[in-house]
């Protein structure tokens, strides 16, 4: 094992010197992630039948209560990435607010939302549904987790993290298409 080389006293008073008035760095957990976004989602235009997502009514998906956790993941995606989505480890990238709406809108509000989402080649959604206090079970939230689950986009969803809306709010992770279209 080589010698570690001697450090002159004048390379040391240099070093104290160039110091001077300085702290250590302390050292914490880094996150390297971009800072939370809590811009609101500005649609540009909306787009046409060719362009839309469609969402299907045909298939069944049981209810659930406004205060249930709803959790879907594709099969190709790890538990570590639902997990991950659920504790709201992922940056919200753009939302949409489904209050007020009836369904037919609230379809066609999502539809158009997740369209633009990809345009944008945005990863991470957030859609506040409510928690439907006036209809049991929940309309909009049954809703969305009924069409969400026939969208191949749709990597995997969860009930918000309660911060950003619990049972009340639906974070989704949306499928990289910039790598698909650069390959091309």
């Amino acid at each position: 094992m080589p010698k570690k080389p001697k450090i002159s006293q004048e390379d040391i008073h240099i070093f104290q010197h160039a110091t001077k008035g300085t702290r250590p760095l302390i050292q914490g957990k880094v996150r390297l992630t971009k800072p939370h976004s809590t811009r609101p989602f500005i649609p540009h235009q909306p787009y046409t039948n060719e362009d839309a997502i469609t969402l299907d009514e045909s298939s069944y998906v049981p209810a659930v209560s406004g205060q249930e956790y709803i959790a879907y993941k594709h099969a190709s995606v790890p538990h570590k990435t639902l997990r991950k989505l659920k504790k709201g480890q992922y940056n919200v990238e753009a939302f949409l607010d489904l209050h007020g709406m009836s369904v037919e809108k609230a379809r066609i509000a999502v539809a158009n939302f997740l369209q633009q989402c990809l345009a944008q080649e945005l990863r991470v959604a957030l859609i506040i549904h409510g928690k439907g206090r006036q209809s049991q079970p929940p309309i909009l939230k049954n809703k969305l987790n009924h069409w969400l689950r026939q969208l191949s986009i749709v990597l995997a969803f969860s009930a918000a993290p309660a911060a950003q809306g619990g049972s009340g709010a639906t974070i989704i992770l949306l499928k990289n298409t910039c790598r698909r279209q650069s390959s091309e």
